[in-house]
């Protein structure tokens, strides 16, 4: 039997991050603790990053995050985990970002635009941060190259993608989640972040017939829930989002993580508790990741079949190892699977 494959969808950045001094950000007019998406001033920030000689890059944003966190929970095989997206054309960071990639296990499906490759800037100065963006050409994934991949997105068990590709590219978005419903695939979207609800909420309601997995944290579906005029608390509103108007041959079940405190999953008539196994607080190095692992652990579990307990235990565990490290790294050791 052909193995079960993953496949995902977004902005794929390469993140470079190094450690500069305090000139380095004046320099480009930066200040620690802040995000700033790339002015033109800032574009030979990354070349002077990647000089550095103790920078490190690996790949980057959301979805692409949970991708690799997903096919190293799978322990999944050559050409079974893919990642849709858009680099630049002829352009050295889309080779070092293609290169990262599938060092990870992930196979791209990368389309070549005329726009620098999506990357992410992660400056470092005296333990804190400043990052700065620019998606470049991320945002700019033709229907063209999707068509020619749509063999890939029909024949998945699971597709995966982030409420941020809605930004750029929703009536794509959207076209690919119905296509992929039309063929029983298992369709989940992340809502990404508070403000992401908020700007692309008619967006998302567009997207959302067609989607069988809904994950976010707590603020993020609460907001979702307001943006609806839901009432209830967070576990009724859970029930009244996987009630909404739905495509396809599933159920929608609603994925929500609140750190520390047990997991909540809902259906429309049903909602379970999972507990958090804790980690202990010394251990923890960077939590920024840990949503986007939990994800890519529920999903690698989901090819075993819609046990929801068993896939949010495997969320839970990869966001406990990711979460161990700095950034999205991938462990080095296999999964240890206690579920």
């Amino acid at each position: 039997m052909e193995a079960k494959k993953i496949i995902g969808l977004g902005s794929p950045l390469l993140d470079i991050q190094a450690e500069v001094p305090a000139e380095f950000l004046e320099k480009y007019g930066l200040t620690l603790n802040n995000t700033y998406f790339a002015e033109e001033k800032h574009l030979p920030l990354y070349e002077e990053l990647i000089n550095i000689p103790t920078h490190s890059h690996v790949p980057g944003g959301s979805a692409l995050n949970t991708i690799r966190l997903a096919r190293w929970m799978a322990q999944a095989g050559q050409g079974q985990v893919k990642f849709i997206g858009c680099v630049g054309k002829k352009d050295k960071f889309a080779n070092m970002l293609i290169e990262v990639t599938n060092q990870d296990g992930v196979t791209t499906l990368f389309d070549e635009q005329d726009q620098p490759t999506g990357k992410c800037g992660v400056l470092l100065c005296n333990k804190d941060r400043c990052l700065v963006p620019l998606i470049g050409a991320a945002a700019h994934l033709s229907e063209d190259y999707v068509n020619q991949h749509i063999e890939d997105i029909k024949t998945a068990s699971v597709l995966f993608s982030e409420v941020y590709f809605l930004y750029p590219r929703a009536e794509l978005t959207k076209k690919i989640y119905k296509v992929a419903s039309e063929n029983g695939v298992n369709t989940c979207l992340t809502l990404s972040s508070v403000n992401a609800v908020s700007d692309k909420f008619n967006d998302i309601l567009a997207v959302l017939p067609y989607v069988d997995y809904l994950f976010g944290n707590e603020e993020e579906v609460e907001q979702f829930a307001k943006n609806l005029k839901f009432e209830g608390d967070l576990s009724q509103v859970m029930q009244q989002i996987a009630a909404y108007e739905k495509h396809g041959q599933r159920e929608r079940v609603v994925v929500c993580t609140q750190g520390k405190k047990p997991t909540l999953i809902a259906k429309k008539n049903e909602v379970i508790t999972v507990e958090v196994q804790l980690v202990d607080v010394s251990k923890i190095v960077d939590t920024n990741s840990a949503g986007d692992s939990f994800c890519g652990g529920f999903i690698a579990e989901l090819l075993n079949g819609p046990d929801l307990v068993k896939c949010a235990k495997a969320g839970n565990y990869s966001a406990s190892q990711t979460i161990q490290h700095e950034g999205s790294t991938i462990p080095k050791y296999a999964p240890v699977k206690t579920w």
